[in-house]
């Protein structure tokens, strides 16, 4: 067991739980950052990967907590292993609504509260997926769905999400865009 007074910490360093603007900005980091408030400005789909430890999930975390939360809802999903009904459900729930059991009437459930939640409290939904690497080619599909909504009429929502270089490289391959 490290004992961390005698190198002067007085709590254990490097927890989970810190602050982002406790956490050490260098050049990558601030890239990405800038890259994940692209994608909320733009309403758009964004990627950020890199190498188990690259300080992807801090760098989200840290473009979160910029985001004015008057105008703002962040849907944070740690693990997306849930399929891509459970992506559904998990949105209806961050919004406030108990999900539908029939996934069609779900997937209408989803676009009415995303609606709702910018025409009539005006705020912009930020769906962000930690562990993108988990995520299935039916996930990606909905997900790229949703941000589709503007084009359509309906209200959008940014995606962003975070997982490991290797892993998302290898989830995403051999599938069209």
């Amino acid at each position: 067991m490290i004992k961390f007074r005698e190198f002067g910490f007085t709590r254990t360093p490097f927890r989970r739980d810190l602050a982002p603007a406790m956490l050490h900005r260098h050049g990558g980091h601030a890239e990405a950052v800038a890259r994940i408030r692209w994608c909320v400005a733009e309403t758009a789909l964004g990627v950020i990967t890199g190498e188990v430890g690259a300080g992807k999930t801090l760098a989200l975390r840290a473009a979160l907590a910029e985001l004015d939360a008057s105008r703002h809802t962040v849907i944070y999903l740690p693990n997306p292993a849930v399929g891509a009904r459970g992506l559904y459900a998990a949105l209806v729930s961050g919004l406030g609504g108990v999900p539908r059991f029939h996934t069609a009437a779900l997937i209408a459930q989803t676009m009415d509260h995303l609606a709702a939640e910018k025409h009539e409290r005006g705020r912009h939904v930020v769906v962000a997926v930690d562990e993108a690497h988990l995520l299935s080619a039916d996930q990606l599909e909905e997900l790229r769905l949703l941000t589709l909504c503007r084009a359509r009429g309906y209200a959008e929502a940014t995606m962003a999400a975070s997982g490991s270089s290797c892993q998302v490289r290898g989830s995403l391959s051999g599938r069209s865009a």
